[in-house]
């Protein structure tokens, strides 16, 4: 098993470029699209892939299935157990994920196994991208995947359900991740916008605009100290649209050692009740 010395779930590409011929060291690339028609990017990642990674579908593994990928949830314990079969996981694995997305797919899936009780597992800084603009190992080779054998429990500090999010809101600080223009709500949409008390912090806010790569931690501190109430501090939930984006603020987050917990329904749920209150900014 290796570990982060920096205890953060976030790994930087030169050490991970040591590490590729590790037999305990687990890299998949995690690439795909979000829209109106979601979908893995497994042909393009036939093409090319950091070396020894293995593809894994956002959509099958980790994930409820027969929903739409927008209001689907975190799956069963069940499902859980079989996809870290699949995909060759062993309790002493180091799994690192990466995608070219902003890390919103990788960031998922990291939390969906943190959720399943695999502690040792990172998401590449920067993504595909970085990593080729560094000029590090590419292949097209795909890896043999062998049976994984590792037993899934349940962290259920890192969700938090539509019920207590209704509860708990008022008294926690609600981060929204959402870029702003969603947050924000349309005029001529009065079901768009964002739960009432949330605090926009745009996934994008947390990254380097022309590297990717996350900010360094000291303008993270700067800033979640400002948009944070003091009080509120040691409570955070994060929420956006589907329980995508808010993975990226939870990994900057985490890599400060500030826990959160992540409201996997999001703001698709809370806008379908009528009852429910929603906030626009426009």
């Amino acid at each position: 098993m290796i570990k982060n010395e920096k205890k953060s779930p976030i790994f930087k590409a030169e050490e991970l470029n040591k590490l590729l011929d590790k037999e305990e060291v687990k890299v998949f690339d995690v690439r795909g699209i979000w829209g109106s028609n979601p979908s893995s990017l497994y042909e393009e990642y036939e093409k090319e892939h950091i070396k020894g990674a293995a593809f894994l579908d956002w959509r099958k593994e980790f994930l409820e299935q027969n929903k739409d990928p927008n209001i689907a949830q975190i799956c069963s314990k069940d499902e859980a157990k079989e996809s870290f079969k699949n995909l060759g996981i062993n309790k002493e694995d180091t799994v690192i994920l990466y995608d070219d997305y902003f890390n919103m797919f990788a960031g998922r899936v990291w939390w969906a196994m943190k959720y399943w009780g695999f502690e040792n597992v990172y998401v590449l800084d920067g993504g595909l991208k970085y990593w080729k603009e560094q000029n590090l190992p590419i292949s097209k080779e795909i890896p043999a995947t062998s049976i994984g054998s590792f037993e899934p429990s349940c962290k259920e500090e890192l969700r938090i359900s539509l019920e207590n999010v209704i509860k708990e809101k008022d008294s926690s600080c609600l981060f929204d991740a959402r870029g702003v223009a969603n947050y924000n709500g349309k005029e001529e949409d009065s079901r768009s916008g964002h739960i009432p008390g949330a605090i926009n912090t745009a996934f994008n806010t947390v990254l380097d605009k022309e590297t990717g790569l996350f900010l360094e931690k000291e303008e993270l501190n700067s800033l979640f100290e400002t948009i944070t109430p003091k009080e509120y501090k040691n409570k955070i939930i994060v929420s956006c649209g589907s329980g995508y984006a808010s993975t990226v603020v939870m990994l900057a987050l985490e890599s400060l050692d500030i826990k959160s917990t992540l409201f996997d329904e999001s703001f698709a749920i809370w806008k379908e009740d009528i009852n429910r209150e929603v906030e626009q900014s426009y």
